[in-house]
């Protein structure tokens, strides 16, 4: 067996980081998308909180064991392996014992440093929809192989796709929504790229307050926020279904919502995001993907999370075949807009274990 190696992090990662995934996804359908400089400016960034170390057998194998210096917990991520539960065992027991050593009490993943970039995983069968941008992809394997090392699902998520007709007729009369949208004292700001330049800060802040509780949940510097979420992410964005709510007595953002069209069919390099206004015309399959959906929680149990479900649905059915509302996390009021609707499901898990 190919020595597994322990590398703390001084700055810069192996080569055998990159060179992993390549073989671990050789033969898999779908492939998570893995942004090399993004990657090392996030290490650098979040090494200033955590000590990392990197544990790879430089062929099959790499996993990320992630300390913080303000929490009893540690963490994996960054997590690529072949179908070989013996690897992993050796490689989950020196992160346990490096963990134990640290004084952690839990051990939770996979997630990528935290919940703004990759973690959980998506467990079998695959949806028929394949893949959606930023959804977990991993190869079926991989929650066998974290279930017979003694891990279990924490936490779980669903994403749920539903057909235009069978949408509820109370969001299917336009002119209806649209004077009920008018009555609440709520500006409506359409989400682009320019938009998002006018009110970045304050997005940043509202996100920070409404995901903040979450579990897995851990804020990050404006910066960080900027690696994924800017102006190229806003030009993605649908127009016509993506909006922030703004209190018209005070001028405070209340709510959001970003959606956008699933891209995936068109197959753009890396180096040619999506843009909407381009690219929309182009898809054969018009779906919609309601990705992140919250309220403020000074502004919760005023109704206003139905009013988002409203403002989505005045444009989906014209303009879309279907909508798949992402990565809600189980028992979450999110999902209450989808209770009893027809809705083909897939499930994800974040993983844990008690040390």
């Amino acid at each position: 067996m190919t020595p597994l190696h322990r590398l703390p992090y001084h700055g810069q990662l192996p080569d055998a980081f990159w060179a992993v995934p390549a073989r671990v996804y050789a033969d898999q359908p779908w492939h998570p998308t893995e942004n090399r400089i993004l990657t090392e400016q996030l290490f650098a960034q979040e090494a200033e909180r955590n000590e990392l170390i990197i544990y790879t057998d430089e062929a099959t194998l790499r996993l990320v064991g992630i300390f913080p210096h303000d929490s009893d917990e540690a963490f994996f991520g960054f997590w690529e392996s072949t179908n070989d539960p013996a690897r992993n065992q050796v490689a989950f027991d020196a992160l346990r014992a490096d963990a134990r050593q640290r004084g952690r009490r839990r051990l939770v993943g996979p997630l990528d440093f935290n919940t703004f970039h990759r973690y959980r995983l998506r467990l079998p069968p695959a949806p028929s929809w394949g893949q959606f941008d930023r959804e977990p992809i991993n190869p079926e394997y991989y929650p066998a192989l974290l279930a017979g090392l003694g891990l279990v699902p924490v936490t779980t998520f669903e994403s749920r796709r539903i057909r235009p007709q069978d949408v509820p007729a109370v969001f299917t009369e336009k002119d209806m929504l649209l004077r009920e949208l008018a009555r609440i004292p709520f500006d409506f700001i359409p989400l682009n790229e320019h938009s998002w330049q006018e009110h970045e800060t304050a997005i940043f802040e509202l996100v920070q307050a409404i995901f903040g509780a979450n579990p897995g949940y851990r804020p990050v510097s404006l910066a960080q926020f900027r690696l994924l979420y800017n102006p190229q992410y806003a030009a993605k964005l649908c127009p016509h279904t993506s909006v922030l709510f703004r209190d018209q007595a005070t001028g405070a953002l209340a709510a959001l919502s970003f959606c956008h069209p699933n891209y995936t069919e068109l197959h753009l390099p890396d180096n040619r995001p999506p843009v909407f206004e381009r690219d929309f015309a182009r898809l054969q399959r018009r779906q919609l993907l309601a990705k992140t959906v919250g309220v403020h929680p000074d502004y919760r149990q005023r109704g206003l999370m139905s009013y988002l479900g409203a403002y989505g649905m005045v444009h989906f059915r014209e303009r879309y075949d279907d909508v798949v509302f992402c990565l809600m996390r189980t028992g979450n009021f999110s999902l209450h807009f989808t209770d009893g609707l027809p809705a083909e499901t897939a499930h994800y898990a974040l993983f844990g274990q008690e040390l």
